[in-house]
């Protein structure tokens, strides 16, 4: 194609942005509605209960716990190790994090849904593993045990905050 007087010459690579740029948002849009898709056949899981809780304890606290089914996918999710669905560590993942920092003995772990007040840094039906550790390195002088549940978010394996129990 010849080029006109005054004419300025086609940009080359125009057509590849777009096309860049479709294909990212078209990737996005997948992850969302795969996300969504997933919370939504998630089964249905009722509350976790901590055995070496007292009960109450949690709600004293204003944190509320529901269960958190996670979607039949999470296994294959968590071998590929992609972290891009949804799904939440392992257990012993959200274990391994609380070392050398918690040094102590994991009595318990359950995964839940957590809603707790603004200073808790919890937010909203957050999924976080509930560990439950023993650890004499964290007792308060008001505490009548050396146990501690420690809230892990279930899909960084960042500890969020702890509660004496």
């Amino acid at each position: 194609m010849m080029k006109r007087p005054g004419e300025s010459a086609p940009r080359r690579g125009a057509g590849w942005t777009i096309f860049v740029a479709a294909l990212a948002g078209s990737a996005l849009v997948a992850v969302g509605a795969g996300v969504a898709a997933g919370r939504i056949a998630a089964p249905s899981a009722p509350a976790p209960l901590l055995a070496t809780v007292p009960a109450g304890a949690l709600t004293r606290a204003g944190i509320t716990v529901s269960g958190a089914g996670q979607p039949p996918y999470c296994d294959a999710e968590r071998r590929a190790g992609s972290g891009l669905a949804g799904c939440a560590i392992s257990r012993g993942d959200a274990e391994a994090s609380l070392l050398p920092a918690f040094q102590g003995t994991v009595r318990e772990a359950a995964l839940a849904r957590v809603s707790g007040p603004p200073a808790s840094g919890l937010g909203r039906d957050r999924m976080v593993w509930l560990v439950v550790v023993r650890s004499y390195l964290l007792v308060r002088p008001d505490q009548t045990s050396p146990d501690v549940v420690v809230f892990v978010d279930a899909a960084t394996g960042k500890v969020l905050t702890t509660l004496p129990v």
